[in-house]
């Protein structure tokens, strides 16, 4: 009996996506503080977004 072909790998889910940059934005803000370096507001921004839409 042959087995159906199986298809091709996909992407990563968005949520997944979003956990793992909101790891890379604080490992990065953290790094920032080490070296007292003024941390983008970019940064922060996007961290306050991807926490708050991962909380819903």
């Amino acid at each position: 009996m042959k087995l159906a072909p199986k298809p091709p790998l996909g992407i990563k889910p968005r949520f997944i996506h979003e956990c793992h940059r909101i790891d890379e934005i604080n490992a990065a803000i953290n790094r920032f503080i080490c070296a007292d370096r003024p941390i983008p507001l970019e940064w922060i921004e996007e961290y306050n977004e991807l926490v708050t839409r991962n909380k819903e």
